[in-house]
């Protein structure tokens, strides 16, 4: 009798110790405010394409997750020390390398568009940008390819700046700005907005969206060997998972 009640208290101990070894660490999650892609409900509870995705494959390689909209700036210092581990988007930030790492499987083509006025001829580019005028967002990265044709002084620019995407066509529309070099999914979403016709535009980049991790959240290598293997599990069932896709 003794002996079987040892051999029950023996399998209880391992039991309990393989549940602690399965638990995983909650992931902080941050996204930018995007209407459509990741913005706050009328619940105060984050939501959106870009959302749903990220919660779907974090539930699929067993993490739970805390998500947060945040401005740029939260996020990029977040991931510098380890009070964000995960963001959904484009390793362009300088110097943010080192303290990052990103996963392998791509979440759909993150467009940046030169954008200008109906009725006025395409730019050639960039050449045909010289001693113009160009409106970009604040606080939102760009490539460095292009950021270095931005400050070509022999391009002659003059940058504009504005705090929103909306605010940044509506500066176009009022020709406050010659061209609007902005993400094409955020214009998209605010033409339709405003109900306006599709602006005429010409693609100028295209990059890959995938999760940017922190290094400094202690299981950054094992968050990305998981997220890769729930992406494959889930594109063999056939989810979409192109958050990119309209």
């Amino acid at each position: 009798m003794k002996g079987t009640s040892l051999r029950l208290a023996l399998l209880f101990l391992f039991a309990g110790d393989t549940v602690l070894a399965e638990q995983k660490p909650e992931v902080q999650v941050a996204f930018m405010d995007f209407p459509g892609y990741s913005e706050l409900g009328a619940t105060g509870r984050a939501t959106g394409k870009a959302v749903d995705l990220t919660r779907k494959l974090l539930h699929e390689a067993g993490y739970e997750a805390q998500v947060q909209i945040l401005p740029a700036a939260r996020i990029w210092l977040g991931l510098e020390n380890g009070d964000v581990h995960m963001w959904p988007g484009l390793l362009n930030k300088p110097g943010l390398d080192e303290h990052t790492l990103l996963t392998e499987r791509d979440m759909g083509q993150v467009g940046i568009n030169l954008y200008y006025l109906p009725g006025n001829p395409a730019p050639d580019w960039p050449q045909g940008l010289r001693g113009k005028s160009v409106i970009m967002i604040t606080n939102f990265t760009y490539t460095n390819a292009l950021k270095d044709i931005l400050i070509d002084p022999e391009l002659d620019l003059v940058l504009h700046k504005s705090g929103s995407h909306s605010g940044a066509v509506k500066m176009l529309l009022r020709g406050r700005g010659d061209y609007l070099l902005d993400y094409r999914a955020q214009v998209d979403v605010v033409r339709q907005e405003l109900e306006l016709d599709p602006l005429p535009s010409i693609k100028v980049a295209e990059h890959p969206m995938r999760f940017v991790l922190s290094r400094h959240s202690g299981f950054a290598d094992q968050l990305k060997a998981d997220l890769d293997a729930a992406f494959d599990r889930l594109q063999a069932q056939g989810v979409e998972l192109d958050v990119t896709q309209q």
